[in-house]
């Protein structure tokens, strides 16, 4: 793998990610929505381990944005061997409780968004005749629901479909489409969801917390670097024969 667009990549696992990827050898183009700063930090990240970095701006929801984030790899980088979707949304609240709003913009970000990248990366690796990698990021909420995050858990339902249907089509071709579903990292966005979860449940912070990782058990959070990992291996030469999975990184907290 010599080049990879990012998705979400100016902070939390977006950043693990592109710097993980840079330090097995990729440029990176780091896709970001509003944070300019973040970006910055992203590819400032790269940058300090010798390879390429490009920041590119966007909401994935608009299908645009997919094809700037393509032309940055072609233009700058020249081409493309990866692709990850991994920017992403939440909101949580009871089912009964979730509004619509809410949910229509975790579909258009966390699915369509992810529809647009691998549409997007697939057509030019078939276009171009080679073989590629695409990797969705989902959740284990892909692959198991939590109460309080069903709105969000069928937008990952939705991701790890489209990646098993994708990597059907795009086999023959030498394409490979995978889904990594972290657990509960301490990002922003996750600790944004432990906020909510306090009102809903009236519990105190520090309990919350604790719920959350009494569930692991390997006893600690996931982190950047965790998923990052997964990702690189998936770029790898090792991983060739990988597709359609849907990969766990969380600790035990999910089994699969």
């Amino acid at each position: 793998m010599t080049t990879a667009v990012v998705t979400g990549a100016s902070r939390g696992i977006g950043r693990g990610i592109a710097v993980a990827l840079a330090e097995a050898g990729c440029d990176i183009v780091v896709g970001y929505h509003a944070d300019v700063a973040g970006a910055e930090t992203t590819a400032s990240a790269v940058r300090a381990t010798g390879r390429t970095a490009v920041t590119v701006a966007g909401d994935v929801a608009d299908v645009t944005t997919s094809a700037a984030l393509l032309g940055a790899a072609i233009d700058v980088v020249g081409g493309l061997d990866l692709w990850v979707n991994n920017a992403g949304v939440s909101a949580l609240a009871p089912v009964v409780d979730t509004k619509v709003d809410e949910l229509t913009r975790m579909i258009d970000v966390n699915l369509v968004g992810t529809f647009h990248g691998l549409q997007t990366a697939a057509r030019w690796f078939l276009d171009e005749g080679r073989p590629g990698r695409i990797v969705n990021i989902a959740s284990e909420l892909g692959v198991q629901a939590f109460k309080y995050l069903g709105a969000y858990s069928a937008t990952k339902f939705g991701v790890v479909g489209l990646t098993q249907a994708a990597a059907l089509e795009l086999a023959p071709a030498g394409i490979t489409v995978n889904a990594v579903c972290p657990g509960t990292a301490e990002t922003d966005m996750v600790l944004a969801e432990r906020a909510s979860e306090v009102v809903v449940t009236g519990l105190a912070p520090d309990a919350v917390r604790a719920s959350y990782l009494d569930g692991i058990p390997a006893g600690r959070f996931c982190t950047p670097e965790d998923v990052g990992a997964l990702v690189a291996w998936l770029a790898s030469p090792g991983a060739a024969y990988v597709t359609g999975q849907s990969l766990c990184v969380n600790g035990g907290s999910v089994l699969r």
